[in-house]
C-alpha cells in the first residue's frame, strides 16, 4: 500500500456508504485535477475547429489538409487510449497522469510555435497521443481515491459532468481566445493550467507503484491494437474525401480488420500477459456499457456537430454566438448530472439507460421537427436542447460506472481506456457516416432546385433523424443486453482491494 507524505500509512477506506468517510481538501485537489486534465483534453478538440480559418491563411495550408489539423490527434487519441489505459495499470495511474500531462504541454507548446503545416500536424499527433495516455488515468484516479458507494458515485458525477460542458465550453472559450488574442494561444493556454495540475500532483501525491510480479509488456498486442485502431480512424475521417466505397477507404478497413483480427487472436491464444483481458467482456454489464456508448457516442458526436453547423450556415450565427446558444443544454446537463447516480441505487441501471436514451431520442425527433431556414434560437435550440440535457445526463455517469463495475483494481486502467476508445471510435464512426448522409442529401435537394438554406435544413434534419435512430438502439441495448447482468440497484465503481498491487491502488493521499 502506497504512503503518504509524511510516512504514514493512511487509513484502510470505509465500507461502501459508510458515514465515516469524510471528503477532505486532498479529495477536492484529486477532483480538481481530473477534471481539469479532462476538460483541457476534450476542449482541445473543439476550440480547434474555431481556430481552423486562420490557422488555414497563417500557415498556407490547402483545404485539403487543413481537416489534419484535428484529425492528426483524434486519429492518434483514438489508436492509442488501450496501451494508455494497460500502461497506467502496469506502471501506475499517477505516474503515466503526469508523464502524459508533460508530454502534452510540451506538445501544446510546440503547436503555438509552428511556423508551417506539417509541423502543427506533427505536435498535434503527439498531443493525441499524450492525451490517450493521460484520459483513461483520470477515471482510474478517481476509482482508486474513493471508496465506491455515494462517495464515489458522487466524484464521477463531477467528472461525467465535466466532460459533457467541455464541448460547449470549448465553443464559447475558442471564440473569445482566437478573436482576442489569435489561434496560437489556443495552445498556449493549455501550459499555466498544466503547471497547476502538475505542482498540485507533486505536491499532495506520491506516484503509485504497482507491486511487484509478472510486469511482461505485451509487446506484439501494443503494436497491432494500436496500429488497427489508428488505422480504423484513419479510415473513417478520411471518409469526407474518399467515399465508404473507394478503394482506398475499402483498402484501409480492410486493413484495420486483419490487424485487430490479430489482436483478438493473439490476446486470447499466446499472450501471457495480455493488453486486453478477454475476461472483461465475459462481464455483461461491461460489454453492455461498452456497446451502448459506441451507439450513444455516435450519436453524440453528429449531434453535436449538426448543431453547430445547423446554427452557422442556416441561422447564420456567429461561432459564438452558436457556442453560447448551447449554454442552456449546457446547464442543463450540468444541473442534472447528480439525478444518474442519486437514482442508480434507487431504481437500478437499466432502466436509467432506457429512460435516458428515449428521452435524447425524442429531443433529438424534436430538433428534425424544429429544424427551419427561419426557425427561432429558442424553438430550434434551446427548448430540444434543454431536453436533450436531461436525457444525456441519465446517461453518462451511469455509463461510466457500469462500465467499470466488477473489474479488479489492477484494470482500472484499461477498462477506463475501453470506455473511452468505443466513445471515440463509435463517435467517429457516427460522425463520419451521418455526415456523408448529410452531404448526400443536401446535393440531391440542391439538383433539384431548392434554394440552398431549405437543402440544407434537409440534410440537417435527416441527420437529427438518424441520431435519434441510434439513441433510440441505446434504449433497446439497455433492455436486451442488461437483461441477467451484474447491473443491479447497487451497481458502483469496484473500490481498491487491500494490498492489491496495481494501478487502481491507492493514489497515496495525503491530507491537506
Amino acid at each position: 500500500m502506497a504512503l503518504d507524505k509524511t510516512g504514514g500509512t493512511p487509513p484502510a477506506a470505509p465500507a461502501p456508504d459508510d458515514d465515516g468517510f469524510r471528503w477532505g481538501g486532498t479529495h477536492v485537489v484529486v477532483l480538481i485535477v481530473v477534471c481539469l486534465a479532462l476538460l483541457l483534453e476534450l476542449i482541445d478538440i473543439s476550440v480547434v475547429n474555431l481556430a481552423l480559418p486562420t490557422i488555414k491563411t497563417d500557415l498556407g495550408f490547402s483545404q485539403d489538409d487543413l481537416q489534419w489539423v484535428v484529425n492528426a490527434y483524434t486519429v492518434l487519441f483514438g489508436g492509442f487510449l488501450l496501451l494508455g489505459g494497460r500502461t497506467g495499470d502496469l506502471v501506475g495511474a499517477w505516474r503515466v497522469f503526469q508523464i502524459g500531462l508533460v508530454v502534452f504541454m510540451g506538445a501544446s507548446l510546440a503547436s503555438g510555435l509552428a511556423q508551417d503545416g506539417g509541423t502543427l500536424v506533427a505536435t498535434r499527433a503527439v498531443q493525441g497521443i499524450a492525451a490517450a495516455f493521460v484520459s483513461p488515468m483520470t477515471l482510474a484516479i478517481i476509482a482508486s481515491v474513493f471508496p465506491e458507494g455515494k462517495h464515489r458515485n458522487k466524484a464521477v458525477g463531477i467528472w461525467g459532468a465535466t466532460a459533457g460542458i467541455s464541448t460547449a465550453l470549448g465553443v464559447i472559450l475558442g471564440g473569445v481566445i482566437v478573436n482576442e488574442w489569435g489561434w496560437r494561444w489556443i495552445f498556449y493556454i493549455n501550459l499555466p493550467l498544466g503547471l497547476v495540475m502538475l505542482a498540485l500532483t507533486v505536491r499532495y501525491f506520491n506516484a503509485d507503484r504497482p507491486e511487484r510480479g509478472n510486469r511482461n509488456f505485451d509487446v506484439v498486442g501494443a503494436v497491432t491494437a494500436t496500429a488497427g485502431l489508428s488505422l480504423l480512424a484513419y479510415a473513417v475521417v478520411q471518409t469526407d474525401s474518399h467515399s465508404w466505397g473507394s478503394a482506398r477507404t475499402l483498402g484501409l478497413l480492410a486493413g484495420s480488420a486483419v490487424l485487430l483480427g490479430w489482436f483478438g487472436v493473439h490476446e486470447s491464444r499466446f499472450a501471457t500477459e495480455p493488453l486486453f483481458p478477454f475476461s472483461l467482456l465475459r462481464n455483461r454489464t461491461v460489454s453492455g456499457a461498452n456497446l451502448v456508448q459506441t451507439l450513444f457516442g455516435g450519436a453524440m458526436f453528429s449531434m453535436l456537430f449538426l448543431i453547430s453547423l445547423y446554427q452557422q450556415q442556416v441561422l447564420h450565427f456567429s461561432a459564438l454566438k452558436a457556442g453560447l446558444g448551447e449554454l442552456p443544454f449546457t446547464a442543463v446537463l450540468v444541473l442534472f448530472a447528480p439525478l444518474g447516480p442519486v437514482l442508480l441505487p434507487k431504481i437500478g441501471l437499466r432502466p436509467i439507460i432506457l429512460i435516458g436514451s428515449v428521452v435524447s431520442a425524442g429531443s433529438l425527433v424534436l430538433f428534425a421537427e424544429q429544424a427551419s431556414p427561419t426557425a427561432g434560437l429558442g424553438s430550434a435550440i434551446i427548448v430540444p436542447g434543454i431536453v436533450l440535457g436531461v436525457g444525456m445526463s441519465l446517461l453518462f455517469i451511469p455509463l461510466t460506472i457500469a462500465a467499470v463495475e466488477g473489474v479488479p483494481p489492477e484494470q482500472h486502467g484499461i477498462a477506463s481506456g475501453v470506455l473511452n476508445m468505443t466513445r471515440t471510435v463509435g463517435g467517429a464512426i457516427g460522425l463520419a457516416v451521418i455526415s456523408t448522409v448529410v452531404a448526400s442529401r443536401t446535393s440531391h435537394r440542391l439538383l433539384a432546385g431548392r434554394p440552398t438554406p431549405v437543402a440544407l435544413t434537409d440534410g440537417f434534419r435527416l441527420g437529427f433523424t438518424i441520431s435519434a435512430v441510434l439513441m433510440a438502439l441505446c434504449a433497446v441495448a439497455a433492455v436486451v443486453v442488461f437483461r441477467g447482468s451484474a447491473a443491479t440497484a447497487s451497481a458502483t465503481i469496484p473500490g481498491p482491494t487491500s494490498g492489491a498491487g496495481a494501478a487502481g491502488e491507492s493514489a497515496a493521499v495525503a491530507e491537506a
